[in-house]
């Protein structure tokens, strides 16, 4: 079609009329489409545990043109910003997880030093008791004894420690004038 005579002419205004028209249908369908999609991607956001963190707390979603603009500022500042401080995080719990772990194993080497210390000194008391029962028998009276005296002790520092202060009693009110 050359477009030469009325006939070729009104159907080519036609054909343009129909697909001028078909072309803003696309183009509504589009932006309600997009519209949607915003909507869902502001949800996600907002139902996230890190909304506040994005700065995703507004019930309404912007247009999609904002929505853009805010997302690409989300992942370029404040993402970033969040990861660091989850691994400055981890790092101080790491840190601390090993500094616990040392103190642990400090432990364990000075219990089991003093495991051996008291099995050292259970064969010495066995050999003693052995070779010179009767200096056993009073290294056993004189340890006896001394428990006995520190219980005495202990007890009659107790009660001296359990007195306290108490306030008067709200029988009284204070004291009274004489008329």
């Amino acid at each position: 079609m050359a477009g030469t005579s009325r006939k070729e002419h009104r159907q080519l205004t036609q054909e343009a009329t129909e697909q001028r028209a078909a072309g803003w249908r696309e183009a509504a369908d589009a932006r309600v489409a997009a519209s949607r999609a915003a909507e869902a991607a502001w949800e996600t956001l907002r139902s996230s545990p890190y909304a506040d963190m994005l700065g995703a707390t507004e019930r309404q979603a912007p247009d999609v043109d904002a929505l853009s603009a805010r997302l690409t500022e989300m992942q370029e500042t404040r993402i970033p910003a969040r990861v660091q401080q989850i691994d400055t995080g981890d790092e101080k719990g790491v840190s601390r997880a090993h500094g616990q772990a040392a103190k642990a194993r400090e432990n364990a080497a000075m219990y089991r030093a003093v495991a051996v210390d008291a099995r050292t000194e259970k064969a010495l008391r066995a050999r003693i008791a052995e070779q010179h029962p009767r200096l056993h028998e009073s290294e056993v009276k004189a340890r006896a004894d001394l428990q006995r005296s520190q219980a005495r002790q202990d007890a009659h520092v107790l009660p001296q420690s359990s007195r306290s202060y108490r306030p008067p009693s709200q029988g009284r009110s204070g004291p009274k004038r004489g008329l």
